[in-house]
């Protein structure tokens, strides 16, 4: 149940964006949004699919001194945890790419208060699509395959590039495995009202701790 609603939050999330986008512009068609505006955006869908299935949360910003950090938001339910680890990528390199896995590592040995607790980690993220090689490798790290509708992007300009690496790889030695990795595109062109591939959102979601086998 919790992983449908957290499906649910993330489909409704992409209106959220569009919202976001339309009064944050330029920022972030230049170069993304910003972190705390990504991750508390999600978190407060989530909250409110969660309200309106009887789950209410409590919200809460994990404290973290670490300089340059990212933003980690907390949802604490009754019977689980879920925390949401948001991260943009202003570049496709190594360097943004490692510097997301050492957030995600953060999270995972210092964010997390009861690693037995049911929960969920979420990771959101998003990019914009550049002329370099790193850049168009990103669906490819992130999915750990090209997307099946590759053909969209070609059409739109963007000669995808299959990365050597995935996210997967590079988080699974910390312990999170069997994730669901997502890509959405939420904005749209004008002149035809078809996705705007060259914009990047994308999502990550693990289970965490030992629970009931729930519908996914």
């Amino acid at each position: 149940m919790l992983d449908d609603l957290v499906s649910l939050a993330l489909r409704q999330f992409q209106q959220d964006c569009v919202k976001l986008c339309e009064h944050h512009y330029p920022t972030v068609h230049n170069r993304g949004m910003r972190d705390t505006h990504m991750g508390k955006a999600l978190a407060r869908r989530l909250m409110r699919v969660l309200e309106a299935h009887d789950r209410p949360a409590q919200f809460h910003l994990l404290d973290d001194t670490r300089p340059h950090s990212q933003t980690v938001y907390k949802l604490q339910l009754d019977d689980s945890a879920i925390y949401i680890l948001a991260h943009r990528l202003l570049s496709g390199n190594n360097a943004c790419r490692d510097a997301l896995v050492r957030d995600v590592a953060w999270l995972l040995n210092n964010g997390i208060t009861d690693p037995s607790e049911p929960g969920r980690v979420i990771i959101v993220s998003d990019h914009w699509i550049d002329r370099t090689n790193a850049s168009k490798a990103v669906p490819s790290w992130w999915l750990g395959h090209q997307p099946i509708h590759a053909d969209a992007y070609r059409a739109q300009g963007i000669r995808l590039v299959s990365a050597t690496t995935s996210l997967s790889d590079s988080i699974s030695p910390l312990g999170l495995t069997e994730g669901r990795y997502r890509i959405f595109h939420p904005l749209f062109r004008i002149k035809d009202s078809l996705p705007l591939h060259k914009y990047l959102l994308m999502t990550a979601t693990f289970s965490l701790g030992l629970e009931e086998h729930t519908t996914v």
